[in-house]
């Protein structure tokens, strides 16, 4: 019975999406699409963030593409490191 609720719910995602996935989805191209402007705004790239973070471009190439999720630590760690650039 277990396995039969369980590909009820999977059909049910399947047909009707999950709006908790989307709702991320949508939060991490905004944030990415807010990152980006900051970046062109102050003459910065993708791999100078990478510099200042301390981390692989092709991470913040995923960032800024919206096709990894932004975990609290990664933002606070971003936001940081933007605002002290800023202020310099």
């Amino acid at each position: 019975m277990s396995t039969e609720n369980e590909d009820l719910v999977a059909n049910w995602i399947k047909e009707n999406g999950n709006p908790a996935i989307e709702k991320l989805t949508q939060v991490n191209l905004e944030t990415a699409s807010k990152v980006s402007s900051f970046l062109a705004q102050n003459g910065m790239d993708a791999h100078a963030l990478a510099q200042l973070v301390d981390t692989q471009i092709s991470e913040v190439n995923k960032w800024l593409n919206g096709k990894h999720n932004f975990s609290e630590k990664t933002l606070a760690q971003i936001t940081t490191t933007l605002e002290s650039k800023k202020s310099v």
